[in-house]
């Protein structure tokens, strides 16, 4: 195993997303989540529960595989950095 793939023991600060809203999933205890990404200009959706199921093993929490919800995203349609306008 590669120590790029090993997990670091230190807690790093993640960025976070901006959450826009919450949609229908179509089913009963679930819900799209859609949240925004500025420094990539990009969109997400997750459909996830609206609890997840968790238990604490060596002193961490792991979270149980059917409670986390799948992700897609994609490209705003906001204007490219790179475009200068004339």
């Amino acid at each position: 195993m590669s120590s790029a793939y090993a997990q670091n023991s230190q807690t790093q600060p993640k960025s976070q997303m901006q959450y826009v809203g919450t949609f229908e999933a179509g089913q009963p205890g679930a819900g799209i989540y859609k949240l925004y990404d500025q420094s990539d200009d990009v969109i997400c959706y997750v459909l996830m529960p609206d609890t997840a199921s968790r238990k604490q093993v060596d002193g961490k929490w792991v979270y149980e595989s059917n409670s986390l919800g799948s992700i897609s995203c994609l490209k705003a349609n906001s204007t490219p950095k790179s475009v200068v306008k004339k």
